[in-house]
């Protein structure tokens, strides 16, 4: 819980001090799942903190993304590229073990979650990417897919 506080409290203060909008949310990319919070600085660069405490594995880790243009579709999209970096956790019965891992990949995310029919701050966004994490008792490196929903605060 003293970890969940002090993310939030590190949300709140660089929101303040340096962010054009952020974002709270949920983020699941294939073994683990949880908290996320994105900041954008600008319309290109966007850092995300993601809590995956949820799921087989967890992890807390970070991410770059590289924001592309909007375009102009019946559902607008805004293409992304990322690179995430992170300590991965696994934790069954008497097996305990931690280790560095890292993924690129790509995404989409959608300016309309359901098409705006909740909220236009309410973004969703899809991803495929490639991640290596080399735990012992459960290694994967492979392709992984991601799922993410974020509330935007903006100003």
């Amino acid at each position: 819980m003293k970890k969940l506080i002090k993310l939030l409290v590190i949300f709140f203060i660089a929101k303040a001090s340096f962010s054009q909008t952020a974002s709270l949310g949920l983020q699941y990319s294939f073994p683990s799942y949880g908290l996320s919070a994105k900041f954008n600085p600008n319309d290109h660069h966007s850092i995300q903190l993601i809590y995956g405490a949820l799921g087989i594995v967890s992890n807390f880790s970070g991410r770059y993304n590289y924001l592309f243009d909007e375009n102009d579709a019946i559902i607008p999209t805004k293409p992304f590229l990322y690179a995430q970096a992170g300590k991965w956790f696994y934790n069954q019965g008497i097996l305990d073990e931690s280790v560095f891992g890292y993924g690129i990949g790509a995404g989409l995310e959608f300016n309309y979650f359901f098409w705006g029919l909740f909220s236009d701050n309410l973004k969703s966004s899809i991803e495929i990417g490639y991640g290596d994490v080399d735990l012992f008792y459960y290694d994967f490196s492979f392709t992984t897919f991601g799922f993410g929903i974020h509330y935007e605060f903006g100003y």
